[in-house]
């Protein structure tokens, strides 16, 4: 009887061994991913380029550098702002462009009364 009984406790010890458990699973929350961080140069562009409106070419020039500066920044590092950038850029070189027109015509303004001046016929 107990040679029996030591039989069925290891039967019962080798079935618990093998056969599986329903185990609870638990879902662990995907961590979000880290948005990269953003580039000071090119919000630093586009405000010197929206800067025109108040110190004129002034800050223009220094628009377009940053600008420059920061999008080769964004391409190494992989940082956002890249939009921020390319406006601080292309408003630089427009008002850039509009600055010297602006120059242009004042110059070609200022010969033109003088041409006027010199020459007695014209009024």
């Amino acid at each position: 009887m107990a040679l029996a009984a030591l039989d069925d406790h290891q039967e019962n010890q080798r079935m618990d061994a093998t056969t599986t458990t329903p185990t609870a699973t638990y879902v662990v929350p995907a961590a979000v991913p880290a948005e990269p961080p953003h580039n000071v140069l090119a919000w630093v562009s586009l405000g010197l380029a929206v800067g025109f409106v108040f110190f004129g070419p002034l800050t223009s020039i220094p628009a377009i550098i940053t600008g420059h500066l920061a999008r080769s920044q964004i391409r190494a590092k992989g940082e956002l702002g890249d939009a921020a950038a390319l406006t601080g850029l292309v408003l630089g070189y427009v008002f850039s462009a509009l600055s010297v027109l602006g120059v242009v015509a004042f110059v070609v303004f200022i010969i033109g009364i003088a041409a006027a001046a010199s020459n007695p016929y014209m009024w």
